[in-house]
């Protein structure tokens, strides 16, 4: 007889502590509105969840990324755009230098300007982006040209990867754009050629010089180009990325978050079941108490 009073005890014991656990996860869905709050609530949508906030960290870093490509693009299109001001005002002094009406002083004159906007160059090429030179491929430590002129930096452009499986070439190579490596137009020479040519009242060199700065604003212009190009494929990456950030999103929302509405009704009727379970056990324990009386 005092087994099967103990099997009852038993059984209404663990079907009130059932029902109390029941309700505290319903409790914890309510407080947090989300219906995963740990692994053993339902270990499948717990993996799912997690490996989609993983994802969603990969994006995040992937948006950094291009935020500071686009930041660097942009400086790099306004340093050149500066470039193409010097050079067009160094192609007005050779074109007025150039006329008969000029003579070997007013070319020494013209001289003294052109070799400060030769100092206004070097300063634009060795432009420091967030601490480092922009236009110095790899090594962006070091100033990627000296007083001379002479480029001190690598061939290489620097990358950013975008997405899981590809990368964006960023880096503007400064060998390219100012020394015209590859076979362009090496600009600090061509600027130096016609501060030479001024200084010796040469008419001749003066013109060359103007040529090669016609040249010259040609090749910072197809920089120009390749940059907006290049800012038009990262803002496209940007929203992509935005869409699928959105969708993952979503997905771990629908995995993650409680319907409330539900919660509150279980939560009700889970309540009521739990309070009827108590009162139910409260009578047969009681009755099983009197029997030993």
């Amino acid at each position: 007889m005092r087994v099967t009073q103990n099997i009852t005890y038993n059984t209404y014991i663990n079907d009130i502590m059932r029902r109390q656990e029941s309700l505290y996860k319903l409790s914890k869905q309510l407080s947090t509105g989300k219906a995963v709050n740990a692994p053993s609530d339902d270990p499948v949508k717990t993996d799912k969840i997690l490996t989609s906030k993983s994802i969603l960290s990969g994006f995040e870093q992937y948006d950094r990324n291009m935020d500071s490509a686009l930041d660097y693009l942009n400086t790099s299109e306004d340093a050149f755009a500066s470039v193409k001001d010097v050079i067009m005002t160094l192609q007005e002094l050779a074109t007025t230098s150039a006329t008969g009406t000029s003579d070997a002083s007013s070319r020494a004159n013209t001289a003294v300007t052109v070799d400060q906007l030769y100092q206004q160059l070097l300063t634009i090429a060795n432009t420091n982006y967030d601490n480092k030179y922009a236009f110095a491929g790899y090594e962006t430590g070091t100033e990627p040209f000296d007083q001379t002129g002479n480029y001190l930096g690598d061939t290489n452009s620097y990358q950013v990867r975008v997405n899981s499986s590809g990368y964006m070439t960023v880096g503007v190579n400064g060998g390219e754009v100012f020394k015209g490596v590859n076979g362009g137009v090496d600009i600090f020479q061509t600027v130096a050629d016609l501060a030479t040519a001024l200084n010796n009242n040469d008419s001749a060199g003066i013109q060359a010089a103007g040529t090669n700065l016609e040249s010259a604003f040609q090749q910072v212009s197809n920089a120009v180009s390749d940059i907006g190009g290049r800012i038009t494929r990262i803002t496209s990456a940007k929203n992509d990325l935005s869409s699928a950030r959105l969708d993952v999103e979503t997905m771990i929302g629908t995995l993650e978050d409680a319907d409330i509405a539900r919660v509150i009704s279980e939560l009700t009727l889970g309540q009521t079941a739990l309070e009827a379970a108590m009162s139910s056990a409260g009578k047969v324990i009681s009755v099983n108490i009197f029997d030993y009386l």
